[in-house]
């Protein structure tokens, strides 16, 4: 991870809470804190932001300024409005009539205003330029709050910019207001010449707490469990990460978002090993990146000669017959030359995301995560029966007892388990 960066999974925690404190500031008739998101195209951003507000219960908006061709897509066409009173009593005519407060009304409206019986308002000459509230703005309010996503906002133009900051320092513009509890967030692509983007001068970028977010291939795997993404090109990314997401000198890096796409293209091919699917899956990879020296094609060819899209599914792992996963398990993880490290940390990673996965799931029984988790833990204690080490299984643990720590009393019941994790 790069100094200064944060993963989403982190960000998904800050983000929680500043919408929370967002609340208690508005409250308090204080601004609430928008949120600035840089990160590299086909990271996540906008999905995360999207999953959180639906956690939350919360109204979720998206604009896209770069695509947006005119400011009054963001912030509403001007509009020319004449300043009425209600009449609540008494006649306008004879000066005796008692007025309600008044109400600023377009010029479109005003004719049904002057069909209004005699009495009804007054109506003056008084007028003034205002702004439609735009098609976008929620028009009821949700006790949860809405979340405002300003997408590619490095790429807006400056009169796109300056309504954006219009509307992060006061939450309103001219004549119409957001929603109550509004949190807007801001995101953008870096400025390292791989983008067509605008700097942010300061005056901007203080406006706005700004997260820089990377790419994390234990984040990614578990959005991708929880997401359905074919289990084998999990695998497949978890086993190769540093090959296909790491930029090296001649080599681009290849963007998650491209990824997924190539993943759920192939995912309907069901021997990946078969010459003729191979060849398929090749050329599907020559659309999906634009990588000259076909990293994705050498590195799949050597996947599928080593057999690793034929490892033990998580699924498996948690709920299959013990005995029968002790020998599949350890014909995985093992070779003619020992313990392969490596596979069994993409096992690992599974095996965990799997089980958070299943805890999500309604109608779960937690003694299945921690009783099968035990089981692997006493295999590693016998190096013959061994699957995974002890250092990867105690990491599961920790990552479980964390996230889960009602569910995972039995595993803080073990004490090499709670000795491991103290």
């Amino acid at each position: 991870m790069k100094q200064n960066y944060i993963n989403l999974e982190t960000f998904e925690d800050t983000f929680n809470y500043i919408i929370k404190n967002n609340r208690r500031l508005v409250a308090e008739g204080k601004k609430p804190t928008a949120i600035g998101l840089e990160a590299e195209a086909g990271i996540g951003k906008t999905s995360v932001i999207e999953q959180i507000a639906k956690k939350n219960g919360m109204t979720f908006v998206k604009l896209n300024l770069a695509q947006l061709d005119e400011v009054s897509d963001l912030v509403g066409f001007p509009i020319k409005e004449y300043k009425v009173y209600p009449i609540l009593d008494g006649d306008d005519d004879e000066g005796s009539a008692v007025y309600g407060e008044p109400r600023w009304v377009s010029n479109d409206m005003m004719q049904m205003y002057l069909n209004a019986p005699c009495n009804t308002y007054k109506i003056t000459n008084e007028s003034r330029m205002s702004y439609a509230a735009p098609a976008w703005l929620p028009r009821e309010e949700n006790e949860n709050g809405t979340i405002l996503l300003l997408d590619d906002y490095s790429r807006c133009s400056p009169a796109f910019a300056q309504a954006t900051m219009e509307l992060i320092d006061r939450g309103t513009y001219v004549s119409w207001s957001l929603p109550a509890n509004t949190t807007i967030v801001l995101t953008s692509n870096p400025e390292n010449g791989d983008y067509n983007v605008t700097s942010m001068d300061n005056a901007q970028k203080t406006r706005y707490i700004n997260f820089n977010i990377d790419f994390d291939i234990n984040v990614w795997a578990s959005w991708a469990e929880s997401a359905g993404i074919d289990g084998r090109a999990i695998n497949f990314a978890l086993y190769n990460a540093r090959e296909i997401f790491e930029s090296k000198e001649g080599i681009q890096k290849i963007n998650p978002r491209s990824y997924v796409t190539f993943c759920n293209a192939i995912s309907g091919i069901d021997d990946w090993e078969k010459p003729s699917n191979l060849a398929m899956i090749l050329t599907i990879s020559k659309g999906c990146f634009t990588d000259d020296k076909n990293i994705i094609g050498t590195l799949f060819t050597q996947f599928i000669a080593n057999r690793l899209d034929k490892l033990i599914s998580p699924e498996d792992l948690l709920k299959g017959d013990w005995e029968t996963i002790k020998t599949r398990g350890k014909d995985c993880t093992h070779d003619e030359n020992g313990y392969r490290a490596d596979i069994a940390s993409v096992l690992a990673t599974r095996f965990l995301n799997y089980s958070m996965k299943y805890f999500e799931t309604k109608g779960h029984k937690e003694s299945v995560v921690c009783d099968r988790l035990l089981k692997f833990v006493e295999a590693a204690e016998n190096k013959k029966e061994q699957i995974l080490s002890e250092d990867l299984l105690f990491n599961v643990a920790k990552e479980l007892c964390t996230k889960y720590p009602g569910k995972c009393n039995k595993l803080m019941m073990n004490s090499k388990i709670r000795k491991a994790l103290m």
